[in-house]
């Protein structure tokens, strides 16, 4: 942030205009993460993403447009921050995408949601080793939902392309739907109620680090969903005259 001091007067009220922008999305990340890591550093991260949406803005963007562009450069620094600190990342990242896979293949056989033995049975691990995934999962900032097409900013608007984020919302609110009911419970208080790991703990009887591992698995089982959806159709090809 000492660069800041170092830019022109015009482009210091730049950044101070949007400096709310920037630890909005910074203290929403950190309230799901461990203790270890501080809300400076992310507000830092969140900051080199302002500065590259500063620089690529161009002058056909209106202000809800680079709003929305520019939450989407802090948000994407702030991950990419979050990736490099820890060393095992790869490994928890293939982690990740196992249990997502998993989840979808039980899934589709059972023609149901399964349970947590079950994922972990197909995993060849025991529960107790399951949960404790999942919570490495977490702590090292891999469970997240991050679907593309809805966080980024919308810059085409024609039809076709509002119909299809349409459809992708409501897929994702039916793979909510479909969670077991204590992972919907946990889903909402954090993210509707803005609870704490630990408020919500208090809640339902069970130790934060439980609620994070319930966080990790209702993420999973949004992710494999989702995977389930056929690819999007292709535009069709204008017809010259």
């Amino acid at each position: 942030m000492n660069d800041i001091a170092r830019t022109s007067p015009n482009e210091q009220k730049l950044y101070e205009r949007y400096m709310p922008l920037v630890r909005r999305i910074a203290m929403r990340v950190v309230r799901s993460l461990p203790s270890n890591i501080s809300l400076d550093d992310l507000l830092s991260a969140g900051w080199v993403g302002l500065s590259e949406a500063l620089t690529r803005r161009t002058a056909t963007m209106n202000e809800e447009q680079f709003e929305a562009y520019a939450s989407h450069r802090v948000r994407g620094a702030i991950l990419d921050h979050l990736r490099m600190l820890d060393p095992l990342s790869r490994k928890l990242r293939g982690a990740s995408r196992k249990i997502t896979e998993v989840t979808g293949t039980l899934s589709g056989r059972l023609g149901r949601a399964p349970t947590e033995e079950e994922i972990a049975g197909e995993l060849g691990v025991p529960l107790e080793e399951y949960h404790q995934l999942l919570g490495d999962i977490a702590n090292g900032g891999l469970a997240r939902l991050e679907i593309s097409a809805v966080d980024s900013p919308v810059h085409d608007s024609t039809p076709e392309s509002l119909t299809a984020r349409r459809e992708l919302v409501d897929h994702i609110a039916s793979a909510l739907e479909s969670l077991p009911e204590r992972l919907r419970i946990v889903l909402a208080l954090h993210y509707q109620e803005e609870c704490s790991f630990r408020e919500i703990g208090e809640v339902l009887g069970v130790t934060e680090s439980r609620i994070c591992q319930l966080h990790a698995e209702a993420i999973h089982r949004v992710r494999a969903q989702m995977s389930s959806l056929p690819p999007p159709a292709p535009k069709p090809r204008a017809v010259k005259g």
